[in-house]
């Protein structure tokens, strides 16, 4: 089973008025991406995505508990960690997920672009826009074998572009929520564009032209079930992963309705870059 997903901060988002910004545009490309894991303990980098602190059996976040943040933040959701025993016993072991991820990333096939509008000071902004897409062009690697900075691409004709207007940036990192994006993905063998919904970035700026960032949000159970049943699949594994998705679905999908997503996370590096043209 192979995600190809984007993006999340530990803090808690902070509500800011909506607005627009076109000039003082900054662009950064994704050169690398992981699955965020809780580890043993319950600590898990990621988003209050559905703005609850939840525990096993309670009445908020579906009656699934949440994990807390590495910094002590209550309230993160990301439950794809509890698929993964069972991930681990099929082709689609996190292993072997994110290699085929940055595979695609290193090849230039997977060129993840973030747009920020309106950056007026990286230490503290009210009004940043956001604008989540894909680049194209020929993709240059250094002697690390990762994507370098500085680079000109044109923006991908044929990808999805999801623009967030209410971001902002607080203590050196950028956040915004209700992000909606499409990513191009393999699962178990079928082929296919994953739906990320209710989402929620951050960026920060690490120095040398290097941004550190977590996307996160929720991708709908019954479309990860149908992707499950196609014929490309095994049916056993089908089966399991159904069984595995129902007790797991912990975020309401803005279209299937209460309890029916599952939130995950991903934590990405990504460089400076340019438009031609600009």
């Amino acid at each position: 089973m192979t995600w190809l997903l984007l993006a999340c901060a530990e803090e808690p988002v902070a509500e800011a008025s909506s607005c627009t910004a076109d000039a003082n545009a900054e662009l950064v490309v994704v050169r690398t991406i992981e699955l965020v894991i809780a580890d043993d303990a319950g600590v898990s980098d990621g988003f209050n995505l559905d703005g609850a602190v939840s525990s096993d059996g309670g009445s908020s976040g579906c009656g699934i508990g949440d994990y807390v943040s590495p910094g002590g933040v209550e309230g993160i959701d990301n439950n794809f960690s509890r698929l993964v025993p069972t991930l681990e016993t099929t082709e689609a072991k996190v292993e072997t997920i994110e290699g085929l991820i940055q595979s695609a990333i290193d090849s230039g096939e997977l060129l993840i672009s973030f747009e920020l509008g309106g950056v007026d000071s990286w230490e503290n902004d009210e009004c940043v826009s956001l604008s989540v897409g894909q680049a194209t062009g020929d993709a240059m690697l250094g002697t690390d074998g990762l994507l370098l900075d500085g680079q000109t691409f044109d923006p991908d004709p044929g990808a999805a572009v999801t623009e967030a207007d209410d971001g902002r940036i607080t203590d050196g990192t950028f956040t915004t929520t209700g992000v909606a994006t499409d990513i191009p993905a393999q699962i178990l063998n079928a082929y296919l564009t994953l739906p990320i919904r209710s989402g929620a970035v951050s960026i920060t700026p690490q120095g040398d032209d290097l941004y550190a960032g977590f996307l996160g949000g929720g991708v709908a159970t019954s479309y990860l079930q149908s992707v499950a049943e196609t014929e490309n699949v095994d049916p056993v594994v089908a089966e399991l992963l159904g069984t595995v998705l129902s007790y797991n679905a912990d975020l309401d999908d803005p279209d299937e309705g209460e309890c029916k997503a599952l939130s995950m996370t991903l934590a990405f590096e990504a460089v400076g870059a340019y438009w031609y043209g600009d």
